[in-house]
């Protein structure tokens, strides 16, 4: 029976490499055309040298471009490999850009260049990313997540953390897994949660035969010097042996797993990225040339946002709030004035009238019906609207498109304490891991937590995830008040 499901895996993964490539290809295609029409446009507006050829002759020229393209997503195992989308996304887009190095040298040694235009190439390169990222990303939650394509999975372990590991795993659809159930390292009388008990650690091998399991997921801190010699029966009957590392404060992000050959020590070696002058000097660069490309554009909204403030209450447009920067150096924090000029005394009066709200202002240091806020200045906050002059911080240097929430020290000697030294290593951003991770609906101790989880696994690619989600958690208007 175990050879018969084995062999039905075996078509399945391979059905599943299939509906890929078509999708790649089918993505590839529709970037191209949409690449031949824009520089078609772009050609009729600015007059540059246009295209010789039809876009018929350049598919048939160019049959080589998604051989390569091809090549390049199976050399980073994006056929077979399944990983969360943030992290497999960042290898379709290695992918694509070497396709384009590669492009672009062999056009440029081949001495293809009269007809081949590098500006089209550069066009198609860009319309890749987007699509062929878009069409997998459909693919895998839409199709290959299915029961019929996922893989069977138990989650081993102890009682009181299965089923938070379940959840976790189920919610990253490019996983491509089904629970099946758990396996018990305990007694079955202390597991309370929803997931079926197939049985206990000592009968797992049994349990992967009747259950046709072909993936694991065991809990870290459950393995002993005895369980060793199960671990690796079940890596050697199993397709995927998935451990759990039960440490969620620690930065696992930019970490890499050693081994001693010699005498077989395993261990992980923990990078701190931020400690890296290159990486602090390109986080620096790609803030500086973000705000330069978006500032005018955002001029025309700052301007009419300035007047209707201006025309609905007294006072100053902008307001400028002392908080707490990088190596704990002060400056003034820009926003649109959202509130009344007399603020500061409605806030002392509400909170000394109001044991309610006194609660949900140490909660959360900030008040969701707050009387002090305009009219005009509720639609900025619920829109985030209020923080775009943030973007001179940016420029000025004191804060950074992504980062930590700017805070005043009494957060930081109340709520930081100990972790206040991971909020010092880095400029404050715009938006962070806590503005999409649910904003005003998180308490204090777990937007603390979120900024130290950014510092602890912070990398470019990070910063790049952050920004792409934040404009979705803005429309939503999630947790904003």
């Amino acid at each position: 029976m175990l050879n018969n499901y084995s062999s039905r895996l075996h078509i399945k993964n391979m059905i599943s490499i299939f509906l890929l490539l078509i999708v790649d290809i089918a993505a590839y295609f529709v970037s191209f055309i949409l690449a031949y029409f824009t520089r078609m446009f772009i050609d009729d507006i600015f007059h540059i040298t246009p295209l010789m050829f039809s876009l018929k002759h350049l598919v048939i020229t160019l049959w080589w471009v998604p051989a390569i393209f091809i090549v390049m997503i199976a050399y980073k195992n994006l056929y077979t490999l399944k990983k969360p989308f943030w992290h497999e996304s960042r290898r379709l887009i290695l992918s694509c850009f070497f396709t384009l190095l590669i492009v672009l040298s062999i056009v440029s040694l081949g001495k293809m260049s009269n007809y081949v235009s590098r500006l089209f190439l550069i066009i198609l390169f860009i319309y890749m990313v987007i699509f062929v990222t878009l069409f997998r990303y459909i693919m895998k939650t839409k199709v290959l997540n299915k029961r019929f394509f996922a893989e069977s999975l138990v989650i081993i372990g102890c009682s009181n953390y299965l089923d938070n590991v379940k959840n976790s795993i189920i919610r990253e659809n490019g996983l491509c897994f089904y629970v099946v159930g758990v396996v018990l390292t305990d007694t079955p009388d202390n597991y309370t949660g929803s997931q079926k008990v197939l049985g206990n650690i000592k009968d797992i091998e049994k349990i992967i035969a009747e259950y046709n399991i072909s993936s694991a997921v065991v809990i870290k801190n459950e393995i002993d010097k005895s369980f060793e010699n199960v671990l690796n029966n079940l890596q050697i009957k199993l397709n995927k042996l998935l451990i759990v590392l039960d440490s969620q404060g620690i930065g696992f992000s930019n970490t890499e797993a050693v081994q001693l050959l010699q005498t077989g020590l395993n261990y992980l070696q923990i990078n701190n990225n931020f400690k890296s002058l290159l990486n602090s000097i390109v986080k620096r660069c790609s803030d500086i040339i973000l705000s330069i490309i978006m500032l005018p554009f955002l001029m025309v909204i700052i301007i009419i946002i300035a007047v209707l403030i201006k025309a609905t209450s007294r006072g100053s447009v902008f307001y400028g709030h002392t908080r707490v920067g990088r190596n704990g150096k002060t400056f003034k924090v820009l926003k649109f004035r959202s509130m009344y000029q007399d603020a500061d005394e409605r806030l002392r009066e509400i909170l000394k009238n109001n044991e309610e709200a006194r609660h949900e202002w140490n909660t959360y240091y900030k008040l969701k019906n707050d009387p002090r806020i305009t009219k005009v200045g509720r639609f900025l906050r619920k829109s985030s609207l209020d923080e775009l002059p943030q973007i001179f911080n940016v420029l000025k240097g004191d804060m950074s498109f992504v980062g930590p929430r700017p805070v005043i020290q009494d957060e930081l000697d109340k709520y930081y304490r100990e972790l206040s030294s991971y909020y010092y290593m880095v400029r404050p951003g715009i938006t962070g891991l806590w503005q999409i991770s649910g904003r005003n609906e998180l308490n204090y101790d777990e937007r603390v937590a979120k900024d130290a989880w950014y510092v602890l696994n912070w990398s470019i690619w990070l910063d790049i995830v952050i920004l792409f989600k934040t404009p979705g958690v803005v429309f939503k208007k999630k947790g904003a008040y």
